[in-house]
């Protein structure tokens, strides 16, 4: 999972730093006020981002998203309905080959899935005014490393997040390619990564 955090990284890095090359023309008070606002979108419940590389035969994805997307809640799970839902959300983030489904001439495997939350690790409690135990604002983070035989004949990637997380409503999509890079939002209608 190193190699596919360091791969990723590093190219979003570019991404990050070629859009922000781009915008710095614009007025800086402009920039400040995009900036406010994606931070604030951030943990936005419906939404999630999730960024795509595509770099010989790897596909890198990596979805970041608040918990109430996957899991219906955000606080930490103590009952064991919640235990249950928060492992059975794990499970399907880490069965990754039902969760994208690739052009079947490119011969796609899944090589390496992870998915982290503090609700996964208890990590992050906070106490409110009446000692009970919660989350605030807890979110997920997953990634995904695909190894294609045929990298040349991938052509689309159909996103079945919104089937097993229908509290998922908007993808916001970051996509570095051979061709380029590409961004745009993806939604229960349309829910096809075209490249």
């Amino acid at each position: 999972m190193r190699y596919t955090t360091l791969l990723l990284g590093g190219l979003l890095s570019t991404l990050a730093f070629t859009i922000q090359a781009s915008n710095h023309n614009h007025d800086h008070d402009h920039v400040h006020k995009e900036e406010s606002a994606a931070s604030v979108a951030a943990h936005e419940h419906g939404v999630a981002s999730l960024n795509l590389v595509l770099d010989g035969q790897n596909v890198i994805l990596e979805l970041q998203s608040p918990a109430a997307n996957i899991v219906g809640f955000e606080h930490l799970p103590t009952s064991e309905t919640d235990l249950a839902t928060t492992k059975q959300a794990r499970h399907r983030l880490e069965q990754a080959q039902n969760l994208f489904v690739f052009s079947a001439a490119a011969a796609c495997i899944l090589e390496e899935s992870e998915a982290e939350s503090s609700l996964f690790t208890g990590a992050g409690v906070e106490h409110d005014d009446h000692g009970a135990r919660g989350i605030a604002h807890a979110d997920i983070d997953a990634r995904f490393h695909f190894a294609c035989a045929n990298p040349d004949a991938l052509q689309e990637i159909e996103v079945k997040l919104f089937d097993a997380f229908p509290n998922t409503e908007k993808l916001l999509l970051q996509a570095i390619t051979p061709k380029g890079q590409q961004g745009g939002e993806l939604t229960p209608a349309q829910s096809v990564i075209r490249l």
